[in-house]
């Protein structure tokens, strides 16, 4: 456990904070961050039908209706390809109504029809429950479990761009954590482990392409530590520490595991009628137990502002840079770097307006490989009583893939409405 010493490093980074009789109010009222609400949170109960309250839980379900225009559906730079695609989306929310303590489950799935390319046609789904534990005033554990049965996407690296039909794999997750506050003062700790499990592909030209050698399960350690600087302003040190085991690689196939960490520094606000969010940075490393594959390193960002120029707009901005697993035999990992930007805006009461634009750029490892993304989206949302809605919505993809072991670009346009039918 290479990144341990940094862990516990960073535990410290936070000056102590003094205590006093005027530090001593109610637990967690530094903490809230309850002083704005976005246009999407924002409630509209003559809109949106309340939950059905069954016994101690508050229940919801919804079905999605869609019909979709995809004018690249293999995601090629050549001889596209076009089709509709018809959706059914059903979900499924409960909540409990206890005043201490507290337990939810999900469960949603959605099947993607396509009309004339019928081997697209893909089921996916996913179950969840989460829960928390009030152990006494500022102390609480919590945890939360789900499985899911998921299809790569075309547009993604390795074999899915040859596989005659989507790539399944499915994934399994655990965490479990704690949280104490003091004052000022709020530790937190939490340990979780996620599997993926990829079916092998079968190949447009003959052939399967093994898909084993992704196979992997990731268990992490995290801590952090918050201070207030005041009710609406805190600031941060965190770390975590991962480790990612592999199966059995195929004979002569290089070993992927490998182990990193994170360690980052920020501030989170929540300032009223004004804005609020998440800043952090700080350093990454992704080191690989075989020589062949090269170690990830460098700056680490995670950041998301939400302004509130109105009431009626929310403008949100975020920022990511992380390493990822890579789905190429001759690269373990690749360094994520994403900016995105939205906009929600309430026109009427029950009409919202979003777009939202983004710019991706992963660069792999080991390999000369670098591949640019932009996506740009339109869509309404219309709100036409508690119980229909109507949603149309238009995205643009462009992907640049350069380097000796580029994919090819390409470019997706998809052109979609939908009805959701609330019980």
């Amino acid at each position: 456990m290479r990144g341990i010493p940094i862990l516990i490093a960073a535990l410290a980074i936070l000056p102590t904070l003094p205590s006093g009789a005027a530090w001593a109010q109610n637990q967690g009222e530094y903490f809230q961050r309850d002083r704005n609400t976005s246009v999407l949170e924002r409630p509209r109960n003559e809109f949106i039908a309340p939950p059905a309250q069954h016994g101690a839980f508050f229940v919801k379900a919804e079905a999605e209706l869609g019909v979709s225009l995809d004018n690249n559906i293999y995601a090629t730079t050549t001889n596209t390809e076009s089709d509709v695609v018809a959706s059914f989306q059903p979900s499924f929310e409960a909540e409990s109504t206890w005043s201490r303590h507290a337990l939810s489950a999900s469960a949603s799935a959605i099947r993607r029809e396509y009309l004339d390319f019928t081997s697209e046609s893909v089921w996916n789904a996913e179950v969840g429950v989460s829960g928390r534990a009030d152990i006494q005033r500022g102390f609480f554990l919590d945890g939360a479990a789900s499985m899911a049965m998921l299809t790569e996407n075309r547009s993604s690296a390795g074999a899915a761009l040859l596989a005659a039909e989507p790539i399944e794999y499915d994934t399994a997750n655990f965490s479990a954590g704690a949280t104490y506050t003091t004052g000022r003062v709020r530790i937190n700790g939490a340990v979780s482990a996620e599997s993926h499990d990829y079916d092998d592909a079968r190949l447009i030209a003959g052939g399967v392409a093994d898909q084993d050698f992704r196979d992997y399960t990731e268990t992490a350690i995290s801590a952090r530590v918050d201070g207030a600087v005041s009710p609406a302003v805190a600031v941060f040190a965190r770390a975590s520490q991962n480790q990612r085991n592999y199966d059995a690689p195929a004979a002569g196939s290089p070993n992927r595991d490998s182990d990193g960490y994170v360690v980052e520094m920020g501030v989170d606000f929540d300032i009223g009628g004004t804005a609020r969010g998440s800043i952090a940075a700080g350093v990454l490393k992704q080191s690989y137990d075989d020589a062949v594959f090269t170690d990830i390193d460098g700056a680490s960002v995670n950041a998301q502002v939400e302004w509130f120029p109105t009431a009626l707009t929310t403008i949100e901005v975020s920022a990511t840079r992380a390493p990822r697993e890579s789905a190429i035999t001759a690269s373990a990992g690749y360094t994520e770097t994403q900016i995105s930007g939205r906009v929600d805006h309430e026109l009427l009461r029950n009409l919202i307006l979003s777009a939202r634009v983004s710019f991706g750029d992963d660069e792999y490892s080991g390999i000369d490989r670098t591949d640019e993304r932009f996506e740009a989206m339109a869509s309404a949302s219309w709100l036409m009583n508690r119980r229909v809605g109507v949603q149309a919505s238009f995205t643009h993809l462009d992907v640049e893939s350069s380097g000796a072991a580029a994919r090819g670009d390409f470019d997706n346009n998809i052109a979609r409405i939908s009805v959701s039918l609330r019980m």
